[in-house]
């Protein structure tokens, strides 16, 4: 596989870039890019694509949360195809149908190289799902390819986007994305003239305490989901360091228990999310394998027990949906977070790899790379385990309680926003001591 790769690899290099920085980028610096690649975002989501006078109907407002997307402009697609992409690429390389030493500075390369030409193919293959599910009713063929074409541009400019984020902001554009659209979604569903708040205290004055807690029990939910996130994004496991050539200077390696992040998260949710609108397209085809829709809901198959269930009325009106919906989000979570751990380098391998160049070793332990690797691995695989399948649980709950927004949708934005905290910090830090930033960057 790897020499297939090589071979390949002429026609990866063709497909455009952004280029990378050929020095530091100062902090305020990336501020201004991260602003600028936001703006641009939030233009692109106001731009409505040309329909020939269709309309498109709420049916894929599923799609919606996890994709950062807005339906009926240029962003319909949203991170959708990329973060699929990602989604296929894990697990190739978990089911070493690609087997890659992914610890090559090249064959990481090629492995990012080849996800973006999948993110590009599914740019167009998703926008043929969404026209072919129904979203813009029947077309003639020339509509059909001229909205096809609209909606896959949308996506690639999103695509490179999030790259123009990684390489020259601050935190990734995919986590910018979700954070941007759902807290816009909150906002909106609180103060917004038919928000939730407003509806809460004229409930009250009307008297109808129910109906006011039924207002209120959203806006409560998503405070719920926030303080929840942040006390778990502080839970960590500190391992004491020493140094090889200094002695008595000692450190921590710390590792959190939430180790991978949200990645685990926004995979699963995009997976369910490929489900709903495979399962569309397929109905929309004649073969309803996945299940039967009604409304853009899917009301039985395979495609109903991966809907999304919202609100406490759905654990009572079918509790079997909501256990298989939790059961296989948890289950889905460790996977792709243990394939996380294996292809972004965050390995025990990986990691022992890191502390060896530093010249530091695990107090109280031999200083060999292996030595390192055994110890870390005791940490990181089952850390990363709970961690995910923690992230998974609290994503399906959150959604019971019908926290604004949608329960996976604020859990991602939280936790995105928090990371996008800590990087500020550090890169604020790395700036004011230059010896912090050599040390962070290797």
């Amino acid at each position: 596989m790897e020499s297939f790769l090589l071979k390949i690899k002429p026609i990866l290099e063709l497909i455009p870039e952004v280029k990378r920085p050929l020095r530091e980028i100062s902090f305020k610096e990336k501020l201004q890019w991260t602003a600028l690649v936001l703006v641009l975002y939030f233009i692109l989501g106001t731009i409505d694509i040309y329909t020939g006078g269709s309309e498109m109907p709420a049916i894929f407002d599923f799609w919606q949360t996890v994709t950062a997307s807005k339906m009926g402009t240029l962003i319909t697609l949203g991170i959708g195809p990329i973060v699929t992409a990602g989604i296929i690429m894990q697990l190739l390389v978990g089911s070493e149908l690609i087997s890659l030493d992914l610890s090559k500075p090249m064959n990481r390369a090629l492995f990012q190289g080849l996800q973006k030409l999948f993110g590009i193919a599914l740019c167009f293959l998703e926008a043929l799902m969404f026209v072919g599910a129904g979203a813009f009713g029947a077309l003639t063929p020339l509509m059909t390819a001229v909205l096809v074409f609209q909606l896959a541009l949308g996506a690639i400019l999103i695509i490179y986007l999030d790259e123009i984020v990684s390489r020259y902001g601050i935190g990734s554009g995919i986590g910018l994305f979700i954070a941007a659209g759902v807290s816009q979604t909150i906002f909106v569903g609180t103060f917004g003239a038919e928000g939730y708040l407003w509806k809460f205290f004229t409930a009250m004055t009307a008297g109808s305490l129910w109906t006011a807690l039924e207002y209120i029990l959203p806006i409560l939910g998503t405070i719920l989901v926030f303080l929840v996130v942040v006390y778990v994004e502080n839970i960590r496991v500190e391992i004491p360091l020493a140094h090889g050539r200094v002695k008595g200077a000692v450190g921590k390696y710390p590792i959190k228990f939430i180790y991978v992040s949200n990645l685990p998260v926004i995979l699963a949710a995009a997976l369910f999310a490929n489900i709903q609108l495979w399962g569309m397209f397929l109905e929309k085809m004649g073969f309803p394998i996945l299940g039967h829709y009604t409304s853009g809901r899917a009301v039985d198959g395979l495609a109903y027990y991966f809907s999304t269930p919202y609100g406490i009325s759905s654990l009572t009106a079918d509790p079997l949906h909501a256990v298989f919906y939790t059961v296989m989000m948890v289950i889905f979570c460790i996977l792709f977070g243990l394939f996380w751990v294996e292809t972004s380098g965050l390995d025990a391998k990986s990691m022992a790899k890191k502390l060896g160049n530093l010249d530091m070793a695990i107090k109280g332990f031999r200083k060999s790379q292996k030595s390192i690797e055994q110890r870390l691995k005791r940490y990181i695989t089952p850390i990363t385990v709970m961690g995910s399948a923690f992230v998974g649980f609290l994503a399906a709950a959150a959604d019971f309680t019908g926290a604004l927004g949608g329960g996976t949708g604020v859990l991602l934005t939280v936790s995105i926003v928090y990371r996008l905290y800590e990087q500020l910090v550090q890169e604020q830090l790395s700036e004011l001591h230059p010896s912090i930033a050599k040390f962070i960057r290797k």
